[in-house]
């Protein structure tokens, strides 16, 4: 038995290892065309696909079983996470959707399709990166004895936050929802996160049918006074739904690395070269740090890259100019490419506040 097998409950018992979900059936509109060609959670990060980085997470939480639901490009997800799942040890299960059913009944077709299982589904985002310690955050729900818990964090500026606290800690609102005794207290704006726990009391109630978790099944629990947990994860999230988003958060942790720790970075050469394979670079291309190229990267003498690039499946020519882009699978790169994020021939630029 691994160490993640079972959590005790809130009797004292060892409740049962709980199961995972990630929804990764969303178009993905707001980083098309790149979305065009492959589905959002297999978009990479750092040379990593999304979903990467959640399914490592639950195996952090002690899942072995992950529903993954799909609909655009459904055929492209499965080759990519069951190879994950075999890194990782765990089975995956998949629901496709052949007409989308939104977050709600996306999460009831996952619990669905992993056997209506009576113990905690932990649900999270195919499109954003984290730290968090998602073990701690199950017994802490679990702990609470909430039917329903959503991770939050305080809001940032670029997030549209609409989750309302209380002084306490507790969930008073949702958009423009509040719970009957929010009136007379003091509120503060924070984000959620994706991340969900729900036990199987909630998740039978769910239609399987196209809904919002938030506004179908979060809201009326809210106004008519029930309680939905709320647990607070103030380090590092980042979700990542357009080109300029995408761009900003790979340029943070390339900048600084320690800042997102699941960063599957190599170690640096020089200032901030992050090169996988050192034979393909000609020593007498100009590198200008932050860089990272992958293993399936070649740049040629006289091409300049950088700063801020992120580079695999292409090769570099002789004369081409790279900086602040990210680019996979482009191919043979000749001329000068700038905040462009190009994947697989479809190529989208991006404005940045600096």
């Amino acid at each position: 038995m691994s160490q993640h097998d079972s959590v005790t409950s809130t009797t004292g018992r060892q409740a049962p290892a709980p199961v995972g979900g990630v929804l990764c059936a969303g178009y993905g509109s707001r980083l098309a065309p790149l979305t065009d060609v492959l589905p959002k959670p297999l978009m990479p990060f750092l040379n990593t696909p999304m979903v990467a980085y959640a399914l490592n997470h639950l195996v952090g939480a002690g899942v072995e079983q992950v529903g993954i639901n799909l609909h655009h490009l459904p055929d492209a997800i499965p080759p990519v996470v069951d190879r994950l799942c075999a890194n990782f040890g765990i089975r995956p299960r998949y629901v496709r959707e052949w007409e989308i059913l939104g977050t709600a009944g996306g999460v009831r077709g996952i619990w669905q399709g992993l056997g209506e299982t009576e113990t905690t589904l932990i649900v999270l985002n195919g499109d954003s990166i984290m730290n968090i310690d998602l073990a701690a955050q199950l017994q802490a729900h679990r702990r609470s004895g909430a039917l329903a818990s959503m991770v939050v964090r305080p809001r940032a500026s670029d997030q549209p936050g609409r989750v309302w606290l209380n002084e306490a800690g507790e969930l008073r609102g949702l958009r423009n929802a509040r719970h009957p005794n929010a009136a007379s207290e003091s509120l503060r704006e924070y984000d959620f996160t994706g991340v969900h726990f729900l036990e199987p009391e909630l998740l039978r109630t769910i239609p399987l049918e196209e809904g919002c978790m938030v506004g179908d099944v979060y809201i009326p629990m809210l106004e008519r006074g029930e309680r939905i947990n709320a647990l607070i994860n103030d380090d590092f999230w980042a979700a990542l739904d357009n080109p300029r988003l995408f761009f900003e958060t790979t340029r943070r942790v390339l900048r600084e690395p320690g800042l997102f720790a699941q960063a599957p970075l190599p170690k640096a050469l020089g200032e901030s070269l992050y090169i996988y394979n050192q034979e393909t670079i000609d020593g007498k291309a100009q590198l200008a740090g932050p860089v990272l190229a992958g293993m399936h990267t070649s740049i040629e003498s006289g091409a300049r890259v950088g700063p801020e690039v992120v580079l695999d499946g292409v090769e570099v020519s002789s004369g081409a100019r790279i900086s602040r882009s990210i680019l996979y699978g482009m191919g043979r790169i000749e001329g000068e490419w700038e905040r462009v994020m190009a994947v697989a021939g479809k190529v989208v630029s991006f404005s940045l506040d600096d």
